[in-house]
């Protein structure tokens, strides 16, 4: 799954440009010196600007992947997974009104090469993020698609039993089977992944 040669199937963006990149004044420096405790409309101004700072600094990162192939870490799986990570980053930074043009950047490349492996959510804070896990392209299908995970001890409060492991779907995190041993999840995965069974409902 290293993609390094997957042909595009969609119009690949040239992420380096960044035209229409959202723009606005700099976060404050040394904010909690130079920003009244008082003043909240002042803080949420610095707020909002660290946030696009950080986002269009990852904006920016993606492209520099995407032309150099350099800034992959040893937790990608490719340059893709580099690439889509970076653009992942920008738009979980990025202010909710500017939010959509990073947004859209990260759909035509995924678009681009058919990769799936991530998915968007809103946190336990209840802030939009995306999560990126195994990054898989077009010709990897559903390969790398699924996880097993352990409940924990039985009769533990995690683990009433009589199921021990679950299978977690990479594209959605979403629980998709319960089995009563790690060996039985490896097994589903094997065939759903290989194509040889119908993917069961997810689990509630």
């Amino acid at each position: 799954m290293t993609h390094a040669d997957v042909s595009p199937i969609a119009p690949v963006p040239d992420l380096s440009d960044l035209t229409g990149m959202p723009d606005g004044p700099p976060p404050v420096a040394d904010a909690l010196r130079n920003i009244n405790a008082w003043d909240g409309a002042g803080m949420s101004a610095h707020l909002v600007a660290a946030a696009r700072r950080a986002a269009n600094s990852a904006a920016q990162r993606a492209g520099q992947i995407q032309s150099t192939g350099r800034g992959v870490r040893e937790w990608h799986n490719g340059v893709h997974a580099a690439v889509l990570s970076s653009l992942a980053a920008a738009e979980t930074n990025a202010p909710e009104a500017e939010r959509p043009w990073h947004a859209a950047r990260l759909d035509a490349y995924a678009a681009a090469y058919g990769l799936r492996g991530w998915y968007r959510y809103t946190d336990f804070r209840g802030q939009h993020a995306v999560q990126v896990n195994l990054v898989r392209s077009h010709i990897d299908g559903d390969r790398g698609r699924y996880f097993a995970a352990s409940h924990g001890p039985a009769g533990s409060a995690i683990n009433p039993g009589p199921f021990s492991t679950c299978v977690v779907d990479r594209d959605s995190h979403r629980r998709v089977y319960e089995a009563i041993s790690p060996g039985i999840a490896r097994q589903w995965i094997e065939q759903h992944e290989s194509g040889d069974a119908a993917a069961e409902p997810a689990c509630a």
